[in-house]
């Protein structure tokens, strides 16, 4: 006979684990996030150090090299400007290949950040979890549509038929809370007026 508390208990599994599957997936988003924010970081943070020091060696450099310049044909304003207008040709050849030089690189790095995963042992760990939660809910969710037996007789079948209607009374209660507990998981706060 289709039991009303097994199908009940079982529709509860599969609604517990389905709660568990929602927490796993939203941990494993935020460890996937977070560990693609910490190399974006910190490889901004690389560039940003580079770039500070380099400029100012490019600048004492250029001062440097304006001074000799200035000493080897005897005017310094000269110099100046010789290094200036070398800088300026360096940086019309930048903006020329800024494209090349800048763009497609960081593009490529941040596509490859995102698309080709470089997955830590803690997202691993989780996808693991992921999958046998997985699994865990499948065989839930098949159990629950596994074939019943013929009845024996019409008390019997009468007897399945009201289990049945209470077991579909109490999945469409359980199917309300899983929606409630993926809205407050993952959905939206409402706004107080």
């Amino acid at each position: 006979m289709f039991g009303f508390s097994e199908t009940k208990q079982q529709m509860q599994d599969l609604l517990l684990e389905g709660r568990s599957y929602a927490n796993l997936q939203k941990k494993a988003l935020l460890a996937g996030t977070r560990d693609k924010l910490s190399v974006i970081l910190s490889r901004l943070a690389i560039a940003v150090v580079c770039l500070v020091l380099g400029g100012m060696a490019l600048l004492f450099f250029s001062f440097f090299l304006a001074y000799i310049l200035g000493q080897v044909l005897d005017n310094t304003a000269l110099g100046f400007a010789c290094v200036t207008a070398f800088v300026l040709l360096l940086l019309l050849i930048f903006w020329h290949w800024r494209t090349k030089w800048v763009v497609i690189p960081i593009t490529n790095m941040l596509f490859n950040l995102f698309v080709v995963d470089d997955e830590t042992l803690e997202t691993e760990k989780i996808s693991d979890e992921l999958k046998e939660s997985r699994t865990r809910m499948s065989d839930n969710f098949n159990s629950l549509l596994s074939p019943m037996q013929e009845p024996a007789n019409r008390v019997e079948s009468l007897s399945n038929w009201l289990s049945r209607g209470f077991a579909a009374y109490e999945g469409l209660r359980l199917g309300i809370s899983v929606i409630r507990a993926f809205t407050g998981i993952f959905g939206r706060k409402r706004r107080r007026k």
